[in-house]
């Protein structure tokens, strides 16, 4: 086994990274795709990601092909020799690129297990104490990506970059490449509802269900939305997930607020993109804020704020230490879930945002 400083990759070699998941942790990672690509170091640039995040790829093509992993799902559906069918066609063309290095910069067991089936002449990944489930072992090269394991996940991958002599993630921000039938799809919904573009806040309610945790109480949402529209005149646009469909049902109708249509990634991406500012907890709606140079105001509790910190100086963070369950409902105390954020403090951050952008602040800080 190799050092990570024993060797760099090579000018013209074809690369295969490896992330898999989740939407948030591949959106970390267009920075750095994105640089790779523009430096015109490398012959090839593959990244290979669950078939799920894949049209992520789409809107930002920051890579020269896509491989998407088919995942295999559980349930009534789910035909187990199918899968595997789909995995080893997936492998098959996977050695036919005839890659010189794969990139684990996912950390797990199966990213570690995938590279070394990946038919690529290298391999490299986290070293020991920055990767999971002995994924270190696996790798003919590890990757030291700092003096700690505690760094934000663009510090991570930076380091994973500089320890391989390559190229580390841009500067500035990103912008989505958005079909023309979306935008105008989102310019309709807008314009429908007398909402101007750079005029009205998004505010994005949604986590996943195994990550209810991480979710800020609708009714802390509304709080701020009236706060947002008393002191600022701004109306809110309410995004959300698959597992808040009978919230959003349920909400009041207000005239300085609106909620978006069971939306696509492009047009989602498309809404907040257009919007004045963005708010939500840690999720991948969150970080793809940032990434676009969206005014940002990220909600944590749960999760670690160095790990996740966002993207960019038009960012913020509030966190709230000790919280590591879900809100309970309408008669929950909040000492423990992420309602101990007040809507006060939130919206004292947003304006501190606002600012920050219209001071000019644009570059990034990673």
């Amino acid at each position: 086994m190799l050092s990570s400083t024993a060797m760099v990759v090579e000018r013209g070699s074809r690369l295969l990274v490896i992330r898999l998941s989740s939407l948030g942790d591949v959106a970390r990672l267009l920075p750095c795709l994105h640089s790779l690509k523009a430096s015109g170091h490398l012959a090839r640039l593959d990244l290979a990601v669950e078939d799920r995040f894949a049209p992520l790829l789409d809107l930002f093509p920051v890579v020269d092909r896509v491989a998407a992993y088919p995942r295999g799902k559980g349930g009534s559906g789910y035909k187990p020799l199918a899968w595997a069918r789909a995995v080893g066609s997936y492998l098959k063309d996977l050695r036919a690129a005839r890659y010189d290095w794969s990139v684990d910069l996912h950390g797990i067991l199966r990213s570690a297990l995938l590279g070394q089936v990946s038919g690529a002449a290298r391999t490299a990944g986290y070293a020991r104490g920055f990767g999971k489930e002995g994924s270190h072992l696996f790798y003919d090269v590890p990757l030291i990506c700092g003096a700690t394991s505690r760094i934000s996940r663009y510090a991570r991958y930076a380091g994973a970059m500089a320890a391989l002599g390559l190229p580390g993630p841009m500067e500035g921000y990103l912008s989505a490449q958005v079909r023309e039938e979306d935008r105008t799809e989102v310019e309709r919904f807008l314009a429908g509802r007398g909402l101007e573009s750079r005029r009205f806040l998004f505010a994005f309610i949604g986590t996943s269900r195994a990550q209810a945790y991480k979710r800020w109480p609708l009714g802390r949402f509304l709080e701020l939305a009236a706060l947002v529209w008393e002191e600022m005149r701004l109306p809110t646009v309410v995004g959300w997930g698959p597992d808040e469909a009978r919230e959003v049902a349920a909400l009041p109708s207000r005239g300085h607020l609106h909620v978006i249509p069971d939306w696509p990634l492009p047009r989602l991406l498309e809404c907040i993109g257009s919007s004045a500012a963005f708010v939500g907890a840690d999720t991948g709606a969150m970080h793809l804020a940032a990434l676009m140079g969206v005014p940002t105001v990220a909600l944590m509790g749960p999760t670690d704020p160095v790990l996740n910190e966002p993207w960019g100086r038009r960012a913020r963070v509030v966190y709230r230490p000790g919280i590591h369950e879900p809100c309970s409902g309408p008669g929950c105390d909040h000492r423990s879930c992420m309602g101990a954020i007040g809507a006060r403090e939130v919206f004292h951050e947003l304006k501190e945002a606002l600012a920050q952008k219209d001071q000019g602040a644009v570059d990034s800080d990673h």
